[in-house]
């Protein structure tokens, strides 16, 4: 693992939390802390470490969990067993009591990819 990128990637989605960009608030693509949590995934999957990547699903601060998920869903091409996990993450934020803004866009958000990934979720 590129422990500069993992760090880039935690330091990341710590400043998108302040700056209170979410991963499902489509509004939030166009801005820059959003497309750098793109841009630092894609290197992960460009490499093939889709379960490096995974490893931030135990990341319980700051949303990093649902951003990785999110990015795996998404902008990868996780196996079967991998994008069931995300997706499991994501449902999981979808029952958040101490961020109720973004349960509601992770709920939004199922709603409409429901379809997309009926077979996941």
């Amino acid at each position: 693992m590129n422990q500069k990128l993992g760090d880039e990637f935690l330091s990341t989605c710590k400043q998108n939390y302040f700056d209170r960009i979410t991963p499902a608030n489509r509004t939030n693509r166009s801005k820059e802390g959003y497309k750098k949590i793109v841009a630092i995934s894609s290197d992960y999957f460009k490499r093939g470490e889709y379960l490096v990547f995974a490893g931030f699903f135990q990341e319980g601060q700051y949303f990093i969990a649902l951003w990785a998920a999110h990015m795996l869903v998404e902008y990868g091409s996780p196996d079967q067993e991998l994008m069931i996990e995300a997706i499991n993450v994501i449902k999981r934020y979808t029952e958040n009591p101490l961020a109720p803004d973004v349960a509601d866009e992770e709920k939004q958000w199922i709603t409409a990819n429901t379809e997309k990934y009926k077979e996941y979720l």
